[in-house]
């Protein structure tokens, strides 16, 4: 084997190096975090060893536990504490451990060639939830839209119109920052980092988007995957690395042309915000009801009734960040 391969990024303020044992998963894991790319640093953050057993011809040894003891988050009972954290997902076939006490984390997948779509989309996710969550920021199931003085989150489960909201507002004066998942810092006031700049959208949607088409990275798998797009690629300018949280959206499919806002309360907010990112976040648990709970009781909630007309989306946004700033 030959020798490492490093990558830095800076997130929320902090710097993370990607160390790769082999070339094969950095054009796999890398894109999604490029627009947070910064310059080589001795004394990174935290450090993820990265590896798979394919191309490096070196096999995960035997793990100590019993399959049996995953949950459906992935957590491995027995093997989380206030020192090392560790999943794994069946879906992927990834084992995701971090260190606390040295701040090194460690990915593995069998075959780079075989890592599914949500982890190239949303690469190193239990790690970086686990080391952020660890230094005050919580990362949220969520897209961000917004300008350096302000924006919003939309939330809810998949389906609602989440991605269709986020696209819409590419050609606007309103930048992206995510479109599944953000970093929420509520100190001292509630703000939005990016950490992601992918978005993955349905055929339907993608239907309704065709400007779209040629940024898709996966034309070959629409029959069975959501089509991925990696937006820095084709649309650097609109990607912002973050912004203060003015309100959190909820959409929701209106049947009429028109799009508006109606208000919804702070537990409809929290409703929307923290189911999907508990289910999905290995180890999400009382310090993310808290960071959720927090946002919602300090940014108004709206419900964003989406018209067909999608058009219209980004002016509506606007003025509620006009409106609550």
């Amino acid at each position: 084997m030959g020798r490492s391969i490093d990558h830095f990024y800076r997130i929320a303020g902090h710097s993370v190096r990607l160390r790769f044992a082999g070339p094969a998963l950095v054009p796999t894991l890398t894109p999604a975090l490029a627009h947070l790319a910064t310059l080589p640093t001795a004394s990174p953050a935290l450090t993820i060893c990265i590896w798979d057993s394919r191309s490096t011809c070196t096999p995960m040894p035997a793990p100590p536990w019993s399959w049996d003891v995953r949950t459906t988050r992935g957590d491995i009972v027995g093997y989380n504490d206030a020192q090392i954290r560790t999943a794994f997902h069946s879906t992927s076939g990834a084992l995701s451990m971090l260190d606390c006490s040295s701040d090194t984390g460690m990915f593995w997948v069998r075959d780079a060639n075989e890592v599914p779509l949500f982890e190239v989309g949303a690469p190193l996710q239990s790690i970086l939830h686990w080391w952020l969550s660890d230094h005050g920021t919580q990362l949220l199931h969520a897209a961000a839209l917004g300008t350096s003085s302000g924006g919003v989150l939309i939330a809810g489960p998949g389906g609602v119109g989440k991605s269709t909201t986020a696209l819409s507002c590419l050609a606007s004066n309103l930048a992206y920052a995510s479109d599944d998942y953000c970093l929420l810092d509520n100190t001292p006031a509630p703000y939005a980092y990016s950490v992601y700049n992918t978005a993955k959208i349905d055929q339907e949607t993608l239907l309704r988007f065709p400007h779209l088409r040629t940024a898709v990275d996966n034309l070959e798998c629409l029959q069975r995957d959501k089509a991925l797009l990696f937006l820095w690629r084709h649309f650097p300018e609109t990607i912002i690395g973050g912004f203060p949280i003015r309100a959190v959206l909820l959409p929701r499919v209106a049947n009429r042309t028109q799009t508006d806002t109606a208000a919804a309360s702070p537990l409809e907010g929290l409703l929307a915000l923290a189911p999907s990112t508990m289910q999905q976040l290995a180890g999400a648990g009382q310090a993310a009801w808290q960071a959720m709970t927090g946002l919602v009781q300090r940014v108004p909630c709206y419900h964003l009734n989406l018209g067909s007309d999608w058009l219209q989306i980004p002016s509506v946004i606007t003025e509620v960040i006009g409106r609550v700033g």
